[in-house]
């Protein structure tokens, strides 16, 4: 077997090839866009090549690809107790622990050589929204755009070689027709009975209006986050921009307080719907299978993005309040499912909302694992958010 740093335009093709012929057997896995994994690593599209480095390898036996990998780091300001961690990306593997340990081994030595203590993988060179985690149940069930898809075999590569569960990531899906719990409801009306309390959809594609409504939750609602790093209004207009193509201004809610937002409910259609004929290809042919899939077959499932309420309002049962109002809305408009992004096991808030608020039930499971490369250094998950 030969490892290979990627570096031309035939590497290229081989580390994007290999999941077709790994994946063909496969009837629930729909390729990521070349052109969005592409753009990951691309200093021009991708801003965190401002901050860190990424290379990718394929593995070869008898001039056959038999495996893949990316491994980056971002730098980042140390905290207490923090440990320089990489990453490693984009993995894929032919059913061969010794090819596996290949993949592993190289990246690790790369992150090494840049005085980095651990790595996180499977995880993104960038948000993690997109690309993050290793899938580890719900083989059987359709995938929403962005979301890792994975063979079952992948874990024991993963846990066989040292890597250890870092968190686990819950992904969540809710059948609108059937009812929320009780309390729900009872708490929906409180909150809609109150004076001065609204909700409200985007309209007109002003980005720049709702972006401002955006960033101001956002940032109050995530602060408390160990790891959180603020949003401005032009990430916040960039982000809209980008999923204008997918936008139904009817998926993207706020409510307000005295005109003041104070909570939202970000979703788009699920794009994979629509992107399970074009073969992974977003060119020419495929934008134009991309429009006529979108016009003539619309999708009955929902992809939620991100939701927030600011402090100062949380506990109150906005949550349910903003859920009802939208699910109304959205079974008005055709929609019948609402995929949940990952939420942590780290994160037990969320996913009592999710459970007991919202009587969403487990979808699929993920994991994020992480490996240090001092053997006698104690493991710790991650932490808890309080």
């Amino acid at each position: 077997m030969k490892i290979i740093e990627v570096s031309t335009l035939s590497d290229i093709a081989e580390f994007h090839n290999l999941v077709y012929v790994l994946y063909k057997n496969q009837k629930n896995w729909i390729p990521h866009i070349k052109q969005d994994v592409e753009s990951v690593f691309d200093p021009k599209k991708n801003s965190y090549h401002k901050n860190g480095e990424i290379t990718r390898f394929i593995l070869k036996e008898n001039e056959k690809t038999i495996g893949r990998i990316a491994v980056f780091y971002v730098k980042k300001e140390k905290k207490q107790n923090d440990i320089k961690t990489g990453g490693i990306g984009f993995f894929e593997c032919i059913n061969n622990q010794d090819a596996a340990n290949i993949l592993f081994d190289q990246s690790l030595s790369w992150l090494k050589k840049r005085k980095l203590q651990a790595a996180d993988g499977p995880i993104n060179f960038g948000e993690k929204e997109k690309f993050w985690g290793l899938m580890v149940e719900g083989f059987d069930r359709h995938t929403v755009y962005g979301q890792n898809f994975h063979l079952s075999y992948y874990k024991k590569l993963f846990e066989n070689y040292g890597f250890k569960a870092y968190y686990n990531q819950h992904v969540y899906c809710k059948d609108l027709n059937e009812p929320y719990p009780k309390k729900f409801y009872e708490r929906a009306e409180r909150i809609k009975s109150r004076k001065h309390f609204s909700i409200d959809h985007m309209k007109n594609y002003d980005f720049a209006k709702y972006s401002k409504q955006f960033v101001e939750v956002y940032n109050a609602a995530w602060g408390t986050h160990h790891t959180f790093k603020p949003i401005n209004e032009i990430q916040a207009q960039k982000m809209f921009k980008k999923m204008k193509p997918i936008i139904d201004q009817k998926l993207i809610w706020f409510g307000y307080y005295k005109d003041t937002p104070i909570c939202f409910f970000i979703a788009i259609p699920d794009a994979n719907k629509y992107f399970k004929n074009i073969n992974g290809n977003l060119n020419t042919l495929g934008k134009l299978k991309f429009l006529l899939n979108k016009t003539f077959f619309p999708t009955d499932t929902v992809a939620a993005l991100v939701f927030g309420v600011v402090p100062k309002f949380q506990k109150l049962g906005l949550e349910s309040a903003l859920a009802n109002h939208t699910t109304d809305n959205m079974l008005q408009n055709g929609y019948r499912y609402v995929i949940q992004s990952w939420i942590g096991d780290f994160n037990p808030k969320m996913i009592k909302v999710c459970e007991s608020f919202l009587g969403s039930d487990i979808y699929q499971k993920l994991t994020t694992y992480r490996i240090i490369f001092d053997k006698k250094a104690e493991f710790k998950r991650h932490p808890i958010i309080k």
